[in-house]
């Protein structure tokens, strides 16, 4: 079960993604609403199979209220800066820093949690790092597009901590009230601080874009929090690794986007590094 979430989580997190990059080009959709539309498609769907399925809403101890807060603050950082970095247009050059996001997260996750820990694991991580580096480092970036990356590698510092936040969240909820209040937060604080100028550029098509990505972004985030329930956050990360083969393959085939060989190369490696370290674990 936690590696069909993985698998699940993998895919969905792929597919939002291209949803997203078809949204920005073809609805010219602004950093505002795109975060207000997608926020506002996970909420709304992940409350509806709240009420339809009776989800029991959990104990709202000092404990819970902090972590929910946590959870809530790092995520609305991380959604906004990632957001701002969109305007890299060009999925192939996004990616060799996305990559680096499950990296971050294990290696968070591997100095937090001692349990979780093995020597596989951590030189898996650390040559994802130099691979991933050597990636990022092999492209030459347009002044846009080199502020575009320093904004989303706020994003995603601030994205790595959130599985360890799942991970101490899930010993009082359950994986759809931690992706709920993730939502629900990111949309308030969205709304709050970061809200659309104007409504009058939201068209039909844009709100459909953002509600498909929504729920596609949703069911891989649940599946992604169930993995962390099962597998822990160390080796749920370590397979997460797997996921940028797909993103350079909806780049290529689905947003005709050129992928440069630098980008498969590293995704190749890092296949690889996860393979090897789950076999001598």
């Amino acid at each position: 079960m936690g590696f069909l979430s993985l698998l699940i989580s993998i895919l969905a997190e792929s597919s939002g993604k291209t949803v997203d990059k078809l949204n920005f080009k073809r609805n010219h959709t602004t950093p505002r609403q795109y975060i207000y539309l997608v926020f506002l498609g996970m909420t709304a769907s992940l409350l509806l199979y709240i009420v339809v399925t009776w989800q029991h809403l959990p104990h709202f101890s000092p404990i819970v209220l902090g972590l929910t807060v946590l959870v809530a603050l790092f995520s609305f950082g991380s959604n906004i800066f990632d957001c701002l970095s969109l305007k890299v247009n060009d999925l192939s050059l996004r990616e060799p820093l996305v990559d680096f996001e499950p990296i971050a997260a294990g290696l968070a996750a591997y100095a937090i949690f001692p349990a979780e820990r093995k020597p596989a694991f951590l030189m898996a991580f650390i040559l994802g790092a130099f691979i991933v580096n050597w990636g990022v480092h092999r492209r030459k970036l347009r002044k846009f597009q080199a502020k575009g990356i320093f904004y989303l590698s706020i994003a995603v510092v601030l994205e790595a901590f959130l599985p360890s936040l799942y991970k101490e969240s899930l010993h009082y909820m359950s994986p759809v009230y931690i992706a709920f209040f993730r939502f629900a937060s990111v949309l308030v604080l969205s709304t709050i601080f970061f809200p659309m100028k104007s409504i009058k550029g939201i068209t039909t098509s844009k709100v459909w874009y953002g509600f498909i990505a929504g729920v596609i972004y949703t069911v891989g985030a649940v599946a992604s929090i169930y993995a962390i329930k099962i597998l822990g956050v160390v080796l749920t990360m370590l397979f997460l690794m797997l996921g940028p083969s797909l993103r350079y393959l909806s780049g290529y085939f689905i947003l005709k986007e050129k992928v440069r060989k630098g980008e498969v190369i590293s995704s190749l490696l890092l296949a690889s590094v996860v393979v090897v370290a789950s076999i001598i674990q």
